[in-house]
């Protein structure tokens, strides 16, 4: 992902110089390198929006090197770029360039609702920068608007999905949207790597030691680098690239398994049928049962940090279970107090963790269609009707104010970019979705009956 590289004052004049000069003592210059030329402006430019990002295209030729230039004012060109205390440039770029630092130069994304121009140009061989392009312009929002349905890869539904990377040794080689679901369906999608592309093509994964598990869970653990899929009888499998699965060691516990999360480092717990509560604390290699007395089928699970400084699992269920673990360890839990008018007759389908206002908020959702948040897992707001029946919550990416985005039995999409405070429908469907996640680049993938999957950035 390109990001916007700060130049300083004295460069800007610098190169503003070299671009009006272009005598052969200045091509001589260790800025401008020697014996090169400049290029005609790139055709095609286009800007499009994304969340917290803008991601620039054009019509790239042989042996160029092109520069960007960002500003908040409109007009930007190379020759203007000095005089405007707003703009900042990007070198050697290539496109699709996803452009997503502020302007300041620090590691801020870009401000969803500020309009950013850009304009670029080009040289070669070291040469000075030629003329720039007409300055196009976009305006980053926050994502989940608009979705885009892929082609089902499958007939059976596609229960939970996740997003995670694949590595070779230290090096991340890709970045997936992983869904799984009904009779063993373990799906990749493997073209998110690009900004401009869609994650809505679906490929089989190529193994699968339980092809006839129901799976419900899907996690990805940063820390062990590896997905994770939970369903029927109790089976838990792995996979370190989204496509080759094997089994981990949790063959003597046979309970229906409905969902997955993790700590991200070593510690996984899933949930289901009954109550259990299965936890690893070596990243899979050996299991521990618990079963909350008299609880239902815990459907949904999710890890966060609290407000009061505890990292901690969330896991929700039938009945109006709302449980919280004492700590990172998902092995002591506390059944929460349940925010009326949601009672012990309420089932609670789904739970997330993510950011608001910089501070970390769990979301759960119920099958009558409402939404409770909380800060600590303890203590929930009074919940809001959002629809008849949700199924499944995510929060965005954006590490410094999440989108919370819900589906539900109808196929509809509700985002809240309040912290969970409104809920607008963003899509209208027409079938089932069962599962949503969201991706690194700040978009969601959404999963649902008869392979149906969506995307969105």
């Amino acid at each position: 992902m390109q990001s916007i590289l700060r130049v300083t004052p004295e460069m800007k004049r610098f190169f503003t110089f070299g671009l009006l000069a272009v005598a052969a003592t200045l091509l001589q210059g260790c800025f401008f390198g020697s014996g090169g030329s400049s290029a005609p402006p790139p055709n095609n430019v286009v800007a499009t929006a994304k969340d917290s990002r803008v991601v620039l295209t054009w019509d790239m030729l042989p042996g160029v090197q092109y520069w960007i230039w960002e500003s908040t004012v409109p007009g930007v060109t190379p020759l203007n770029c000095s005089s405007d205390a707003s703009c900042y440039t990007a070198v050697n770029v290539t496109s699709p360039a996803s452009i997503s630092t502020y302007i300041s130069g620090t590691s801020t994304p870009l401000v969803n609702g500020t309009t950013y121009y850009y304009s670029l140009n080009g040289r070669s061989g070291g040469g000075p920068g030629g003329s720039g392009s007409l300055a196009v312009s976009a305006t980053p929002r926050f994502s989940g608007a608009t979705w885009a349905p892929g082609t089902a890869a499958t007939a059976n539904s596609l229960r939970g999905v996740t997003y995670g990377t694949t590595t070779t040794g230290t090096t991340t080689t890709g970045t997936l949207f992983v869904a799984v679901g009904d009779n063993g369906a373990l799906y990749s999608s493997t073209d998110v790597g690009s900004s401009l592309t869609n994650g809505n093509n679906w490929v089989a994964a190529a193994s699968n030691p339980k092809p006839a598990t129901n799976f419900r869970g899907a996690t990805y653990d940063t820390g062990l680098v590896k997905y994770l899929a939970a369903g029927s009888g109790g089976v838990i499998l792995q996979s370190l690239d989204g496509t080759n699965w094997t089994s981990t060691n949790n063959s003597a516990y046979t309970s229906d398994l409905y969902a997955i999360a993790n700590n991200g480092a070593s510690t996984i717990v899933a949930t289901g049928a009954t109550g259990t509560i299965l936890t690893s604390q070596d990243g899979g290699s050996t299991w521990a049962t618990q079963t909350i007395a008299g609880t239902p089928a815990l459907n949904g699970v999710t890890y966060g940090y609290t407000a009061s400084g505890v990292y901690r699992f969330v896991a929700v269920g039938a009945g109006g279970t709302l449980l919280w673990s004492a700590d990172s360890t998902g092995t002591v839990w506390t059944a929460a107090s349940l925010p009326a008018p949601i009672t012990t007759t309420s089932i609670f389908t789904g739970v997330t963790y993510g950011i608001v206002n910089s501070i970390g908020t769990f979301a759960a959702v119920t099958a009558d269609g409402y939404v409770t948040t909380s800060t600590d897992g303890i203590t929930w707001t009074a919940p809001v009707a959002v629809s008849a029946t949700l199924n499944a919550v995510t929060a965005s990416s954006n590490a410094v104010t999440s989108s919370f985005v819900a589906v539900d039995n109808a196929g509809n999409i509700f985002r809240s970019i309040d912290g969970g405070v409104t809920w607008p429908k963003v899509y209208t469907g027409t079938a089932a979705l069962f599962a949503i996640t969201h991706g690194a680049l700040l978009d969601y993938s959404a999963v649902g009956i008869s392979g149906l999957n969506l995307y969105s950035d």
